[in-house]
């Protein structure tokens, strides 16, 4: 493999790690292995949430280097998990270079969830938590309802690439808005807990993890960044969810 077939290999892995929620130092070690598998072991690598840069030096050729920027993050775990098969594959039997593009690209191009099975898991994981949070049943299926819908508007806000922090103050005053329709009309009771049990779904639990152990691991830019984004994304969801109780509560009596 070329030095800049390398480069170009790393950084595609690198790349497809971070949009799908990988920690950076896995991201930054992931493709320092993969240099180092092919025989370069004077590659550094720099990446942050939204940038990665990797240089390579071969021997006493001029230095490599490539930068990509990052501009869609997501939760994938399957391509995670894909990603790191394919890292410790390449390290240990060295593919040729069109073995590895194959292979990257059968991953790139595998589908994510269908709409239905994310409306699906975001229901069911707002109606337990909203049980869990000692709503009662009728509380537990208006969470069911209105997670979906959230969930829907929530994939139509990321289609037109709407920032993470809008995205999540419509989402959350969607959530307020249906719990207060749903009291007010007596299907349900507690709006307190159809509310907190349907925002559940928006908290960013996997974001605020992967901050603290980039922190631990010594990537404190990177966990700073992290956790600074985990914050605006909560802060959205609470000045969504504040906006309908705080306009529209007084009026209808809830």
């Amino acid at each position: 493999m070329t030095p800049t077939h390398l480069i170009t290999v790393a950084m595609e892995i690198g790349d497809m790690l971070l949009e799908s929620g990988a920690e950076i130092y896995r991201v930054e070690d992931s493709m320092r292995r993969i240099c180092q598998a092919y025989g370069v072991d004077n590659a550094e690598i720099f990446a942050v949430p939204t940038t990665i840069i990797i240089t390579i030096r071969v021997g006493n050729d001029p230095p490599l280097t490539l930068t990509k920027r990052i501009f869609s993050r997501g939760t994938d775990l399957y391509k995670v998990e894909r990603l790191n098969s394919l890292s410790r594959e390449m390290c240990a039997t060295i593919p040729p270079y069109e073995e590895v593009q194959r292979r990257i690209e059968a991953i790139r191009r595998f589908p994510p969830y269908s709409l239905i099975k994310q409306v699906l898991a975001f229901s069911f994981v707002a109606f337990f938590f909203t049980l869990l949070f000692k709503g009662t049943l009728s509380d537990a299926f208006a969470s069911l309802f209105i997670s979906a819908l959230t969930k829907v508007i929530f994939n139509a806000l990321e289609k037109i690439k709407t920032n993470a922090f809008f995205e999540n103050v419509i989402c959350g005053a969607v959530i307020a808005l249906c719990a207060l329709g749903f009291v007010r009309s007596g299907f349900a009771a507690n709006m307190d807990k159809i509310i907190i049990g349907t925002i559940m779904t928006l908290v960013p639990g996997l974001a605020i993890t992967n901050s603290m152990r980039d922190i631990i691991a010594g990537d404190l830019l990177a966990g700073v960044t992290k956790t600074t984004e985990a914050l605006l994304i909560g802060a959205g969801i609470a000045v969504g969810a504040a906006i309908p109780l705080t306009f529209l509560r007084p009026f209808l009596g809830v």
